[in-house]
């Protein structure tokens, strides 16, 4: 391909690292006047080996199975730029503002109008819309579907956190309190630690994207700190005693803090996710054969299971909640004072707790009620039905888990607790 020269300038494609070991972003290079030049990604990549510099495109290796298409491509975008700067008047051929948007325009890339403000979720959209149905970025220009794919649940995710936790999120809120709150709310889900990390690279990478293209202004998502989890957050349970101490604490001084203990302990005695035990009405309430249970439809598991309605919940209602269940808070909060409320309850068992930073594992002593969360309820129920020798069929009926492996996973039992409940059984009896 030999640089096309016309009045106002010259385009050219190059690597944009002639000495990477691995691929490396194909470059449009559009010169025009002394010290006047502009760059801009073409969204391909290629390896420096198969990169033919001189005519400027993919070389013909029988193993790059859509050179010719990426190659025909580069030719469309050069051929298509200079028509469209021809038909500019000369004051519009050096104005670098009108030379990016005629790039983007040829490539596909939606632009935002700086008078139309768009927020963090809708450019999301756009972008995985844009990469997934634009024809002029389609094959390698684009990125693979399984990214795109990829993208996709991330903003699911981010669009089910907002709802329940009436978040507002958006460009500006996209901060190290956000990213505390998010890594939560994907750990009451239950999500893997590498599935938690896929979702933060790729905020970050959406993030890097709408600030490239001058949407977003807020760099806090580049904090040291905001970056895909490398260990799960230390796990506990409560035993029987401490939440015997959380229930029969007197927070009467301070409603806020009740009702998240109240909250709480509905989590405790009915073993659900908080997604499905913050905000349970009495409409969740069934009676059969005389007695009360919840009929509770779990969000994950798409199941409806019913539990018996817990005496220490019917007192609660009946005192504090005229017959009702208490409102539901928003998880960022309800986490918040759960630590308090440990505090006052005198939770000060210590835990030991390590991180590996730079390949140095960093360990830290802090003190249970630190780390006490809202998914402390559930593992507390299953650890603690499991040690009251109730049927493990029965505990994975209520909680939602589909296999012993990850239920037997999922219980907090030192080797201690589990030699004296064995040795409770009628084997050495």
């Amino acid at each position: 391909m030999i640089s096309i020269q016309f009045t106002s300038g010259s385009v050219k494609f190059r690597l944009k690292d002639n000495k990477s070991n691995k691929e490396t972003p194909i470059l449009f290079d559009y010169s025009f006047g002394r010290g006047n030049r502009l760059k801009y990604s073409t969204g391909y990549k290629t390896s420096v080996k198969n990169w033919d510099s001189k005519n400027q495109k993919i070389r013909a290796i029988s193993t790059i199975t859509n050179r010719d298409e990426i190659n025909n491509k580069l030719k469309e975008i050069e051929l298509r730029f200079i028509k469209e700067v021809s038909n500019l008047d000369e004051n519009e051929k050096i104005d670098k503002i009108i030379l990016k948007s005629i790039f983007d325009e040829i490539i596909g890339k939606k632009i935002i109008a700086k008078k139309d403000k768009i927020t963090f979720l809708q450019y999301a959209d756009n972008f995985v819309d844009s990469q997934s149905n634009n024809a002029i970025t389609a094959s390698s220009m684009k990125l693979a579907p399984v990214t795109v794919r990829s993208y996709k649940q991330t903003i699911e995710k981010l669009k089910d956190f907002n709802k329940e936790n009436k978040y507002s999120l958006d460009f500006d809120t996209i901060d190290m309190n956000f990213y505390y709150s998010f890594v939560s709310f994907l750990e009451e889900k239950e999500f893997s630690l590498n599935t938690i990390g896929k979702h933060i690279k790729n905020i970050n990478a959406l993030m890097n994207r709408a600030t490239e293209d001058e949407v977003n202004t807020n760099l806090k998502y580049k904090h040291r700190d905001f970056k895909r989890v490398s260990e799960k957050t230390v796990s506990i349970y409560l035993t029987a005693k401490e939440i015997d101490d959380i229930y029969n604490l007197d927070l009467s001084y301070n409603l806020e803090w009740q009702k998240a203990r109240d909250i709480f302990l509905i989590g405790y005695y009915t073993g659900q996710r908080v997604s499905d035990y913050n905000g349970l009405t009495r409409k969740n309430i069934k009676t059969f054969d005389n007695q009360e249970v919840f009929e509770i439809y779990q969000k994950k598991t798409k199941k409806v299971v019913y539990i018996p309605v817990h005496h220490r919940i019917k007192k609660i209602m009946k005192t504090r909640y005229k017959g009702n269940l208490p409102p539901k808070l928003p998880a960022p909060l309800l986490n918040e004072y759960l630590k308090e409320i440990g505090a006052k309850a005198e939770i000060n068992e210590k835990v030991n707790t390590q991180i590996t930073k730079g390949g140095i594992i960093k360990k830290e002593t802090v003190l249970k009620s630190e780390i006490i969360g809202t998914h402390t309820a559930r593992r507390s129920f299953c650890t603690n039905a499991y040690l009251s020798k109730m049927p493990v069929i029965d505990i994975m009926a209520l909680s939602g888990h589909t296999t012993e492996r990850e239920f037997y996973n999922y219980i907090k039992v030192t080797p201690q607790e589990r030699a004296v409940k064995i040795a409770d059984t009628a084997f050495f009896k």
